[in-house]
């Protein structure tokens, strides 16, 4: 039994670092915002892939607004696992999520013209689109996998931390410091929590 536990703690920590090093390493970019937004594409960092003509009528309600954005999408090939899309007096503007390249597509009311521009990559940029996108329920297989995948690795964190504490516990001389490293973090934790 004792084994089991090392060997899978080992290799869970092993399997787990992508994924710790996406969270971990996004939520420090979002902690010091001003720091790594220097190193994000440019608000119009987009390259123009097709314009063409466009006669269509735009559904006034989100819920109709949303189905026809995904028919548009569709339409025209831009694959994507949960399109968003607004409205507002001069355009509607949809946007084909992607983590590296996303595409956005944009139909104007004075002028009939649908627009698809694609985003630059960026590293930074897809760090944060990895920590945000989540959800079952968007009608799409790969947002569903996706969203099945970070359930799956959150099981797998509880796990992790199930055999540390397993394997710290058989080891006698370790249980003082263990206790004290526990306290720390959960008086730290709940201090913050009652405070903020």
């Amino acid at each position: 039994m004792n084994l089991i536990f090392r060997r899978t703690h080992l290799y869970l920590g092993m399997l787990l670092i992508p994924w710790m090093f996406v969270y971990a390493f996004s939520s420090f970019m979002l902690n010091h915002g001003p720091t790594f937004r220097q190193y994000r594409s440019a608000a119009d960092a987009y390259e123009l892939l097709w314009e063409k003509d466009y006669e269509t009528g735009i559904p006034q309600n989100q819920k109709e607004l949303r189905t026809w954005a995904g028919a548009v999408l569709e339409e025209h090939g831009v694959d994507t696992v949960r399109p968003l899309v607004n409205r507002n007096s001069e355009q509607v503007l949809i946007t084909a999520q992607r983590f590296l390249r996303p595409i956005r597509v944009s139909y104007r009311f004075s002028d009939g013209k649908l627009r698809a521009e694609q985003r630059e990559a960026s590293f930074f940029e897809s760090m944060l689109r990895l920590h945000f996108r989540h959800g079952y329920g968007e009608g799409s297989v790969m947002q569903w996998i996706w969203a099945f995948l970070v359930d799956l690795v959150c099981v797998l964190f509880i796990i992790w931390v199930v055999t540390g504490l397993y394997l710290w516990w058989k080891m006698a001389h370790t249980r003082n410091w263990g206790w004290v490293a526990i306290g720390a973090g959960f008086l730290s934790f709940i201090g913050i929590y009652i405070a903020l």
